[in-house]
């Protein structure tokens, strides 16, 4: 079961932590400590030199005192000569003779003593001077430096506890083992923990990645386990392998969409020609053979007077007149000529022209400097706004529909925006073939392709508003 405190081991912030500071660490500390060690080392040699030293005043001052007579051979006159000799809170300074008699102490009860058996005591006795380690009767560490007399066997002793020698945090130095130990066992401890939450799931993540660059959608369906941003990842991939599966099928639809859309108008154009252009040929054909027949009966000047003749050329006139403007508007449905020839506003102003001419009150807007754009931009730009006047005139049931043009210096912005029925845009762009809008799709596509964005803005009853933003 995960709580919310393994949740929170699981975190990427904390393994990284664990295993990168918590080495860090150690070494800093092994760093520190090595430093405390050879601090200790110094601050042990400055008081053994220390200590040395006032051995050697008090050795000068017992010599000077025996050869004045202030001091007897048996130890008689110390006290006098030694004062006070004491050194720290707990440091005492005492005089041995050369069998290890105590011959002064600054605690009397110590006087006459004979600690020559100790063995610290014999390797004081056998040197001149020097610093060796001792312990007090209590048990406690010490550090004895002495110094010889003059030419006696007498050895004056300074003795402090070592605790009162090392600076308190030099005490905790003894511990440093057991620390570097017990750091390392941790390091080791996250060390795994972390190839098995971090570098285990990424190199499984690594390879489901690897089988869906060869195609496979389903490689992310296995759970990698690992630490929480690991999980998000691959969650996150599985989102976007599940928009590539929808976009897929949305394009499948779409591509379908398109083809029957094509076949749709092949077929209106077919019917239009047939049934408007080819009509209109065949009534001028008929008309020209009727004439022709009259030519031949010999008949033509009474054709010709009767006004028959004035009333069938202006018959077939119309009817040219009629076809060549079908013709047209055919030729301008699947290519248009206005903006090849006079350009991408003049095509526009043409565009909502039409589009009046249906039954609707259409505006066009400019707004910045009329230019001539990339043919691409101009191509695109048009199509989208003919499918957006298209949709208003045909599906939105629109009365009103406005069109904005804005050229920027490096920007295309058109609006197309009527007062239609409106719709309720699904909030993922790739659900818009689900809906049936191959017309929006298209005009995305076409977006998308020039590195622009489509905006679609509208409501059930409350109109609608196409936005594209194209850089020119």
């Amino acid at each position: 079961m995960i709580t919310a405190k393994t949740r929170w081991f699981r975190r990427l912030q904390v393994q990284l932590w664990m295993w990168a500071v918590l080495p860090l660490t150690l070494v800093l500390v092994a760093i520190t400590f090595t430093g405390v060690y050879s601090h200790q080392a110094a601050m042990h040699d400055f008081v053994a030199e220390r200590d040395v030293a006032l051995a050697q005043q008090y050795g000068r001052q017992i010599e000077d005192a025996l050869a004045h007579g202030f001091v007897l051979p048996d130890g008689w006159g110390l006290p006098l000569a030694m004062g006070n000799a004491r050194i720290g809170r707990r440091g005492v300074i005492y005089v041995l003779d050369g069998r290890g008699r105590v011959l002064f102490h600054p605690n009397p009860s110590r006087l006459g003593f004979d600690v020559g058996t100790d063995p610290t005591v014999r390797g004081v006795l056998a040197s001149a001077s020097g610093t060796t380690s001792g312990r007090f009767p209590d048990g406690s560490a010490t550090m004895l430096s002495f110094a010889a007399v003059g030419d006696t066997d007498w050895r004056v002793v300074v003795e402090e506890p070592v605790a009162d020698v090392i600076v308190p945090i030099l005490r905790f130095s003894s511990a440093l083992p057991a620390l570097v130990v017990a750091a390392g066992v941790l390091s080791l401890i996250v060390i795994y923990f972390s190839l098995r939450t971090i570098v285990r799931p990424l190199q499984s993540l690594a390879e489901q990645a690897t089988q869906l660059t060869g195609g496979d959608l389903r490689g992310l369906q296995r759970e990698v386990g690992g630490v929480e941003e690991i999980r998000q990842l691959q969650r996150a991939l599985n989102q976007m392998v599940e928009r590539i599966r929808r976009y897929q099928a949305s394009m499948r639809d779409y591509i379908e969409g398109i083809t029957q859309g094509q076949e749709t108008e092949r077929a209106r154009l077919s019917r239009e020609l047939h049934d408007e252009t080819v009509q209109s040929l065949v009534a001028i054909g008929q008309r020209i053979q009727l004439a022709q027949r009259a030519l031949e009966r010999g008949g033509a000047a009474e054709w010709v007077h009767s006004g028959a003749a004035t009333d069938s050329l202006r018959q077939t006139r119309e009817l040219c007149q009629q076809a060549l403007h079908d013709l047209r508007r055919t030729i301008r449905a699947l290519r248009p000529i206005y903006l090849e020839e006079l350009g991408f506003l003049p095509a526009l102003e043409a565009l909502v022209q039409d589009t009046r001419g249906q039954g609707l009150s259409a505006e066009i807007l400019v707004r910045g400097e009329p230019r001539r754009l990339r043919p691409e931009v101009e191509l695109a730009a048009f199509r989208l706004v003919q499918e957006a006047l298209s949709n208003a005139v045909r599906h939105a049931r629109a009365r009103q529909v406005a069109v904005l043009v804005h050229l920027e210096e490096h920007d295309l912005t058109l609006s197309v925006e009527d007062d239609g029925m409106g719709f309720a845009p699904p909030e993922n762009p790739d659900s818009l073939t689900e809906a049936g809008h191959y017309g929006l799709v298209g005009m995305r596509e076409r977006v998308l392709l020039l590195g622009g964005r489509l905006e679609i803005r509208s409501r059930p009853d409350q109109g609608t508003r196409i936005s594209a933003h194209l850089p020119i």
